[in-house]
């Protein structure tokens, strides 16, 4: 359970149910080249239906693109209006729902998986995929106003899912080129916040890399500055720029991200896991946890179960 404007919210994982109707299309890209892309939704209502409840999509951020009807969005932190025009992101781990499914809505939605240790996404490779990830990582939190370019995106991912024919290469060729126009569109939309990513410096993104497939390590940050020949001021200001985050904050956020695919399971201690990720202590633990995440790693437990 997890608190909100001092209310109780139950925050579940929320399951896909794929339907490919006339008012309510949920259907899935990997099967089509988009090996990340397990849901791509419309929702058109033509009645009041009831909101969702709170929950969390471990491991994928949702892409929302409302295009009709206000709706009444909410997370831990609050309630905002999303407007017809306004994309919105919801981080991996991020509890959210909408309140209401006005008469008339009409709205878009994607799932995009994160990817896992050693793996690219559409087909990319490293260094393409791993900047496309973070800039919509970092996209800002709270509505947005999208332009006609997202729109169109969309238009033609289901213009393709129903018009390419099933099972050929260049039905997955041009899904997956359509699919990485969506999210260059979304990352290049005017009047965003300039990127913190500056230019990449190849032992930088090294030991960034280093410290995503092996967080349970420690890196001091005196030895990684003289691995990448830097002094640690300028380590650190060379690593802000390309995470948005220092050493000690990154390191900490991923093995936090690590740490909730382990409370997934029922087997581990929340001891055994904080020891894991080399947390002092399952108080440190739980203090880190709740910072990052929105609640503590017993009250993520139970809103799995």
């Amino acid at each position: 359970m997890a608190e909100n404007n001092g209310c109780k919210a139950q925050v579940v994982i929320d399951r896909i149910k794929y339907d490919d109707g006339k008012d309510w299309r949920i259907v899935d890209l990997r099967p089509d080249g988009c090996d990340c892309v397990p849901l791509l939704g419309r929702c058109s209502f033509k009645s009041v239906r009831d909101g969702a409840a709170m929950h969390v999509h471990p491991g994928h951020m949702e892409i929302t693109l409302c295009l009709k009807g206000n709706i009444r969005y909410e997370t831990l932190g609050g309630e905002c209006q999303i407007l017809p025009g306004n994309i919105l992101v919801s981080q991996p781990g991020e509890p959210h729902r909408r309140c209401n499914n006005p008469k008339g809505m009409l709205l878009y939605r994607l799932l995009v998986a994160l990817p896992g240790k050693g793996e690219t996404v559409l087909g990319l490779d490293t260094s393409e995929s791993r900047m496309l990830i973070r800039r919509i990582s970092s996209f800002p939190k709270g509505p947005v106003p999208s332009f006609a370019r997202i729109r169109a995106a969309f238009d033609r991912l289901f213009l393709l899912y129903d018009s390419e024919r099933r099972g050929t290469v260049m039905r997955r060729l041009k899904m997956r080129s359509a699919m990485v126009e969506l999210l260059l569109a979304m990352i290049e939309l005017p009047g965003l916040p300039p990127s913190p990513y500056g230019r990449e410096n190849a032992k930088v993104q090294s030991i960034i890399s280093r410290m995503d497939s092996c967080p349970e390590r420690d890196y001091p940050v005196e030895e990684l500055a003289a691995e990448a020949a830097l002094s640690e001021v300028a380590f650190t200001d060379a690593f802000k720029r390309a995470t948005g985050l220092t050493p000690h904050a990154y390191l900490l956020d991923i093995r936090v991200k690590r740490a909730r695919v382990d409370l997934a399971n029922p087997k581990l201690s929340m001891t055994a896991i904080a020891n894991r990720y080399r947390f002092s202590s399952p108080q440190h633990f739980s203090t880190v946890f709740k910072r990052i995440v929105g609640m503590s790693p017993r009250e993520f437990r139970s809103s799995l179960r």
